[in-house]
Parts: C-alpha cells; structure tokens; sequence
C-alpha cells in the first residue's frame, strides 16, 4: 500500500509539472506566420572568371529576399519628394545602369555630373566619381537625400503600409521587420551588389571561348594593352572588372579632359573637391568599360555622345594641365616651347576603328537584358 501511495504521489508530481512546462499561449508564435522561422534566403554571389575575390564586408549577409526589397525600392517612384523619380530613372539597365542623358536629374533640376554606372560595384571600395561614399548604402542615401529628396518621415511609414514591402523588410532583416530609413539604403544596396555583368564577347574572348578577329588582336594586343594607347594604366587588362588596374588598384586620375592653367581653375575640382589636397584637384575616379558602347553620354560631365568622340579626344585633343596623369603627359604636343591643345595617342583610321570594335565587345546583352534586374512593378 505504501509503494502505490508513493507511485500516485510521484504521478501527480509528473503531471503537474508538464503543466507548468506549458508555453505561455501570449508568447506563442503561430506556425501559420511565414515569417516566423527563418530571416530570408541566403544569397551567395558567384565570382565570374578573372573577377578579383569578393573583399566588400556585407557579402555574407545578402538575402533573396533582401536583394528582390532593394530591387523594388531601387524603381520605386514613391520614395522620392515629387514621386516622379526613382534610383532607375538615372540607372538604367539598358544602358547599363548608367544614364542616356549628359547630366543626371534631381528633384530640382540637374546635377553636375553624369550619373555614372552601377554594375560590378560589389568589388568598389568607393562610390561616385568623386569617391565620396565608401560603400554601396551610403551612395544610396547620399543619392536619396540629394536626387531623390527622399523624405523619411512619409516613406517608412508607405513603405510600413505595404504588405509586400513588409514581408520583404522582416525576411531581409528579421522580426520583427520595422522599416528604418537605415534598412532602405542597406537593401538597395544589396541588390546592386547583385547587378554583376561578367559575359561579354570580351569575357568570351578572355576565358578563351572565342577567338580574336584581327581587328579584336590589334586593338586588344596592340594598343590596349601597349603605351600606344595607354589605355591599360587606368582599365585593368585582363577580365576582372575593367575599371581598375590591378597593380594600382582604384585610382582617380586626370586624363587630359579640362582646360586649366592652375589647379584653382579646373571647372570641377572632382576628388580635390572632398580631400581638399591639391594633388587630387581635377582627378576623377577610373570609370569601368562593361557595356561603354550603350552607357553613353560619356566624361563626368558628359560632354561626348559617341564613342567615337571619346576616341578622338584620346587621339588628338589631350590638355596637359596640373595633375595630368603621367601617362597622359608623355603625348602632348608642343611647339616653341609651348604645349598646345592638339595632344594625344595619334591613332590611325584603322586603329580608331578597331578599338571601337574592341570597345563594343564589351557589350553583355545578358546583363541588360537580366530579368532579374528589371522593375518587378
């Protein structure tokens, strides 16, 4: 009797502790809530042939989810003060995320600069052709507070209302998902780190899936890669990015475009402007060469429409002025003494035409044609 008093006892013991073991029902979260389990999708970024490794700090932390939120605020009209402009309608991906017109649009009018391109910025340490912002967020909030007027107080909480963007912001950045100005940028961000353009004739040509034309050697071999057009001290030669060179990495340079006798004359003073030190007065940041023939116009002020112009300038109209890169100094011409205005590569007809043939060959029809990187509206 005493061991099926203490058997009862014990069960009762049991029994009221699973009841104590029981989740608070108000603290419980329903398995129905899709967003309950998981933060997003983790997206990983392929590293195309001849790319550099992938140094940027946020590539970890890309998300499906993340990049498709950044992707439909990056065409969102509504995030700007008048609601007429958005990231795309100066980025835009037929013209390789870059712009068709000679200055870029603001809310107020026009800026100063053509809009430069955005692909492969995954691999950039530095943003806009001044190099003002170091990462991909911060040029999108640079670029939302002066192009866009992106005004917070009114686009957290639209963006907030919307229940596809509030989906998109719990799986990007987890529960409980409330939209900060900080978390747009960041998701913009994301998706142009996936805007990566790796598969041209010249990627083609490069993992040696194609052969060269003579026209393509010439160019590529003979020019490109030679002091004859020097063009591989600012453009790296091989098919990492075309924007860099990969033993001086990103550089800012004065190619010979504007006319100045002193560097307090240069119409823009380009990165002299942000670190205020002479010897960057007039230098702008290596633009890259992926999808140059529709990324047009060309120049950070964009005063060539064609590519030809931009070869002809090469060619023969150099201005040696303070700062001039090296390489651009040893081709002005002089005459009594004096540098003239008529400086430059000197190219023939025929090298003319086929560095255009090289420079169209940098054309990746997939890329502008990505659906993934199209509006989603």
């Amino acid at each position: 009797m005493k061991a099926k008093i203490l058997f009862l006892l014990s069960l009762v013991i049991v029994l009221l502790s699973l009841e104590n073991c029981k989740p608070d029902p108000k603290t419980q979260t329903t398995s129905t809530d899709p967003d309950s389990l998981y933060r997003g999708t983790k997206y990983i970024i392929q590293i195309p042939f001849g790319f550099p490794s992938l140094t940027n700090p946020y590539k970890d932390s890309l998300t499906v989810e993340g990049i498709q939120l950044g992707r439909r605020l990056f065409y969102d009209k509504r995030l700007s003060s008048t609601g007429l402009l958005a990231c795309a309608s100066c980025h835009m991906l037929q013209h390789g995320f870059a712009d068709s017109i000679v200055l870029a649009t603001n809310v107020s009018g026009l800026n100063k600069r053509n809009a430069p391109t955005i692909q492969n910025l995954a691999w950039a340490p530095i943003m806009f052709w001044d190099g003002r912002q170091p990462t991909l967020a911060a040029q999108a909030q640079d670029a939302g507070h002066n192009e866009l007027g992106l005004l917070p107080a009114s686009a957290v909480p639209m963006l907030q209302a919307d229940s596809v963007y509030a989906r998109l912001f719990r799986k990007a950045f987890g529960r409980p998902g409330k939209v900060t100005e900080s978390e747009i940028y960041l998701a913009i961000q994301e998706f142009e780190m996936s805007a990566i353009s790796a598969n041209s004739r010249f990627d083609s040509l490069q993992r040696g899936q194609a052969q060269y034309t003579p026209e393509e050697s010439d160019a590529f071999f003979t020019i490109f890669t030679q002091n004859t057009g020097e063009c591989f001290h600012c453009h790296a030669e091989g098919n990492d990015l075309l924007m860099v060179n990969r033993t001086s990495g990103f550089t800012f340079r004065n190619n010979g475009l504007q006319v100045a006798n002193t560097i307090n004359d240069f119409a823009d003073a380009g990165r002299g402007a942000i670190t205020g030190l002479s010897t960057d007065y007039g230098l702008f940041k290596n633009p890259t060469l992926r999808n140059i023939a529709v990324s047009g116009p060309y120049m950070h002020d964009g005063r060539y429409k064609t590519l030809e112009q931009v070869i002809n300038f090469y060619s023969d109209s150099l201005h040696l002025t303070p700062n001039a890169d090296p390489n651009i100094a040893l081709h002005m011409d002089t005459a009594n003494g004096e540098h003239l205005l008529t400086g430059g590569m000197h190219f023939t007809a025929q090298q003319k035409a086929d560095l255009l043939i090289l420079l169209n060959d940098m054309t990746d029809t997939s890329f502008l044609n990505n659906p993934n990187l199209k509006s989603p509206f």
